[in-house]
């Protein structure tokens, strides 16, 4: 799909929302710039928050939990990310049964690392819109 504005990403987000549960683990990767925040925003909205939602780049992980949200939400973003050890002392892939798990630069992790509920590829594009693609898989809680 191709989505011409940010605030059509944002909304975007919000639609997708209503399609998570709890233990899905949603890849989003694309280049700097793509998209990706805005479109945790947009879900993080679809789930009931009303505040400022930052890229968690320097944080790595940051946490939205119950009465701010309908299900709690680990948003994370691997940019900074020095290896897959690093991946594994967050314990991300840990038990996330109770959470919707939002992963910005996800390829960072590897493919091995987890397989995701959804996949989502940002792209942007020569005119400013943005290419998005999706794919789904089955949800594998576990790594």
């Amino acid at each position: 799909m191709i989505l011409k504005t940010e605030e059509d990403m944002r909304a975007f987000g919000r639609e997708l929302a209503g399609t998570l549960h709890a233990g899905d683990w949603v890849s989003i990767d694309g280049p700097l710039g793509a998209g990706k925040t805005v479109l945790c925003a947009g879900i993080l909205q679809g789930l009931g928050f009303d505040g400022e939602v930052a890229s968690p780049s320097y944080a790595i992980v940051h946490q939205y939990d119950p009465p701010e949200v309908s299900i709690a939400v680990a948003h994370a973003d691997l940019y900074r990310l020095d290896g897959v050890a690093d991946l594994e002392e967050l314990g991300l892939a840990d038990e996330r049964s109770d959470r919707i798990t939002l992963v910005e630069w996800a390829g960072r992790a590897g493919a091995d690392y987890t397989v995701p509920t959804l996949s989502i590829e940002i792209q942007p594009q020569p005119d400013g819109s943005r290419a998005v693609q999706m794919k789904t898989e089955k949800n594998d809680a576990t790594h």
